[in-house]
């Protein structure tokens, strides 16, 4: 008898069926698992998408008002007032004055002091003390 017995597997019909349907459902799991990924960073991508689209359309909505404000500036009032502020430029007989002060000029206190008598004294613009003390001795102490 032991000659008619043959040993095919030692795992029964029902143990392999249950086996092949673990391995198919990891397989399955594992799929599922990887898509997830994949659509997660499908949907991160879109964000991103969504955020650098609202960049571009402020950047462009920047863009045209800076052209319609450069547009505005080719008006002849806007570009005689920059021609005004910047470069001092006048219309029409307009006269432009300018005034020069010179740091180098000889105090009026020494010309003037010349021409005075010693007790009479000019008042300087930048000698406050002196000034003050001018005053003490010509108003007060008289």
């Amino acid at each position: 008898m032991n000659d008619n017995i043959k040993i095919v597997s030692r795992l029964s019909r029902k143990a392999k069926i249950n086996i092949v349907i673990v391995i198919f459902l990891f397989f399955i799991v594992v799929t599922i698992l990887t898509s997830i990924n994949q659509v997660k960073d499908i949907v991160e991508k879109r964000e991103k998408l969504l955020g650098l689209e609202e960049k571009l359309n402020w950047y462009r909505n920047e863009n045209i008002r800076l052209l319609a404000f450069e547009k505005s500036l080719y008006e002849d009032e806007a570009i005689e007032l920059e021609a005004r502020k910047q470069f001092n430029m006048t219309a029409g007989e307009e006269v432009n004055i300018s005034v020069v002060v010179e740091e180098n000029t000889p105090s009026k206190d020494s010309e003037n002091s010349n021409n005075l008598s010693s007790n009479e004294k000019v008042y300087s613009d930048s000698d406050l003390w002196g000034n003050i003390k001018i005053f003490y001795n010509n108003e007060i102490k008289k």
